[in-house]
């Protein structure tokens, strides 16, 4: 008869299986009468070092090797089900853990078996430049820090996140997202609440894992676009959780851009109107991300709030790109509810970066007309 209470499956899928994350990871103090398996997936072909292949520890290791790279959505799954621990611990492979994270997430597992699942805290460093800061200021990271600010929430980064097997049944991250992410960790906790009476996920602040700054803090445009393509499907994966809202700038440009080519067939004289406004919805966007900025982080710096602007323009084009290479033009203007909310009614959510937009979108239309006469 098995000694054991619990079991755990720790499943960590890395690309670059860098013995400085690794290690540590497989060092963590395994908690007393839980069984614990450590399953690593490398997601490319080739060696894995030694020092962790042959890793020992009062854990079972599992290592396997995709033959070609599948991203992190097949191959968290394939982890998963490489295992049939009580409870599934995702870890990402470029975190510093504490000794105790294995320990603080069991023993809340232990005491709280009426959970679905928990969330961890991620911290990050102070940010080395003022790209890291604007993503720190644009809240495109608060998903990291929410244990800090909640109790409970729809979903988390799957950088450090433990769900009950039970509670998983037969769902699985997406396939039919972009294999270069975004998206994929926000489908399948949804999933996993409408299953289980749309119950959110605990959140744990004590469980600390800390996370680099992605490429040192440098600028990088493009993986909000690509994240932004992935996120345009969970519109199409979660329809209970969207909502109507007014056009954002880059699907304001879409229909500026048609609107133009129409124009100069139809009218031409309206052609100066249509290029002015256009030029007045950038400096809007503008505006709405410094007053929705000044709001978090009062003072920030003028860099911060063009990067920002940037981000988010990035983010969004990514978006509405996803949803234009599937054809699905009548997605345009239809959001998803991050919170796990589930509201039909439309124009559901104002803040100050939208009321900003919207006060400013009709007066530049008016005064764009008024300079055209």
């Amino acid at each position: 008869m098995s000694d054991y209470i619990s079991s755990i499956d720790v499943v960590i899928p890395s690309f670059r299986m860098n013995p400085e994350y690794i290690l540590p990871m497989l060092a963590m103090d395994i908690p007393p009468q839980v069984k614990t398996t450590f399953i690593l997936v490398k997601d490319q072909p080739g060696p894995v070092p030694d020092s962790i292949r042959y890793a020992r520890g009062n854990f079972e290791l599992v290592v396997l090797v995709n033959d070609r790279n599948l991203g992190s959505a097949a191959t968290r799954n394939r982890g998963m089900e490489a295992g049939h621990g009580d409870w599934v611990l995702f870890l990402d492979d470029d975190i510093r853990v504490e000794k105790n994270l294995l320990s603080i997430y069991m023993d809340a597992a232990l005491n709280q078996p009426e959970e679905i699942g928990f969330i961890g805290l991620i911290e990050l460093p102070p940010a080395p430049t003022a790209f890291a800061a604007a993503q720190l200021a644009s809240g495109a990271v608060d998903i990291f820090f929410i244990s800090k600010h909640k109790t409970s929430f729809a979903w988390a980064a799957t950088a450090s996140f433990m769900v009950r097997r039970s509670a998983v049944k037969n769902i699985r991250y997406s396939t039919i997202i972009p294999k270069t992410g975004g998206g994929e960790d926000v489908d399948f906790c949804f999933k996993i609440r409408e299953n289980n009476g749309f119950k959110n996920f605990k959140t744990l602040p004590e469980a600390k894992a800390w996370h680099p700054w992605w490429n040192d803090g440098k600028p990088d445009l493009y993986k909000p676009f690509r994240y932004g393509i992935g996120n345009s499907w969970l519109v199409q994966l979660n329809p209970k959780n969207t909502y109507r809202d007014f056009f954002n700038t880059p699907e304001t440009i879409l229909i500026i851009l048609i609107a133009l080519c129409l124009s100069i067939i139809i009218k031409p004289s309206w052609v100066p109107v249509i290029l002015l406004f256009t030029a007045m919805s950038i400096i809007i966007e503008f505006l709405a991300n410094l007053a929705q900025v000044q709001k978090r982080q009062p003072g920030a710096s003028l860099a911060v709030i063009l990067y920002t602007t940037l981000m988010r323009l990035a983010q969004e084009t990514g978006v509405v790109w996803g949803k234009i290479k599937r054809g699905r033009f009548d997605q345009l203007g239809l959001r998803f509810h991050y919170d796990g909310a589930i509201n039909k009614s439309g124009f559901y959510k104002t803040n100050t970066y939208r009321i900003v937009k919207w006060i400013l979108y009709p007066l530049a239309m008016l005064a764009a007309i008024y300079v055209q006469r």
